[in-house]
């Protein structure tokens, strides 16, 4: 047996044995980010009008492009970092009506 086999056969092993404890750590780590995410919402205000609610704030991509990704996607996969980065390089944050109204412009 390789070392990499020995390695997945040892954290097989360590699963089995710790599956709860890991599954409880894993729910807070989760449920903590998620209520950082929030917080920082809470921080955001609309660049146009400047509403601040934050179930109404959405991060617009200012320039249109196949690397973007969509923010929501991001945080609902878990990957937090990914969308600060996404949002600090490539978007700006508009309410929900100042978002819709950016697109209808868009379309004419």
């Amino acid at each position: 047996m390789d070392k990499k086999q020995a390695r997945a056969e040892y954290m097989r092993e360590w699963y089995k044995k710790n599956a709860t404890m890991h599954k409880a750590r894993t729910r807070r780590y989760r449920r903590r980010k998620h209520e950082e995410w929030r917080a920082f919402k809470a921080t955001v205000s609309c660049s146009k009008c400047g509403f601040s609610h934050p179930a109404a704030i959405d991060f617009h991509h200012v320039e249109s492009s196949p690397d973007n990704r969509r923010v929501n996607e991001l945080v609902s996969d878990g990957m937090y970092g990914a969308a600060y980065k996404e949002i600090k390089e490539k978007c700006i944050p508009l309410c929900c009506n100042c978002h819709r109204i950016v697109h209808w412009k868009g379309k004419k």
